[in-house]
């Protein structure tokens, strides 16, 4: 059963002026030091900066509290799976919400140009619950 879904679009260029005005101070209250050092890899990091930010907005969007809820945009982990898939880990009070419903977490990123876009669904599945630490 779907519990919720969420989409957000964000332009690079937003993220490239946050990283300008003040890189450490944003990078540390927004990512993760994994979310971090991943997208330094890159010679355009801002790209997948960009990415992991709509990630983070989909994500509160799918829950049904936005960026109202209370929740830190650091407890919305992206990472990389090996099969190169993403996947959303949680931390803090997000990990905390999702104990309470147990869905099962989908996500999508794309990027085309000066945008990013990021899509979560949410699906209740009782029988299997996953464990969004990992």
């Amino acid at each position: 059963m779907i519990y919720g879904i969420g989409i957000d679009i964000q332009t690079v260029h937003q993220i490239r002026d946050m990283l300008d005005r003040q890189a450490d101070r944003f990078l540390k209250k927004v990512f993760t030091s994994n979310e971090i050092a991943y997208c330094e890899n890159y010679r355009s990091p801002e790209v997948h900066y960009a990415g992991r930010w709509a990630v983070k907005e989909a994500y509160l969007k799918a829950i049904g509290t936005g960026m109202s809820g209370g929740y830190k945009l650091s407890d919305i982990e992206t990472v990389r799976l090996e099969s190169g898939k993403p996947h959303v880990i949680l931390h803090g009070s997000a990990l905390e919400h999702y104990w309470q419903y147990q869905y099962h977490i989908y996500v999508s990123i794309s990027h085309s140009g000066d945008y990013a876009v990021a899509q979560i669904v949410l699906d209740i599945n009782r029988e299997h619950p996953e464990d969004p630490r990992r």
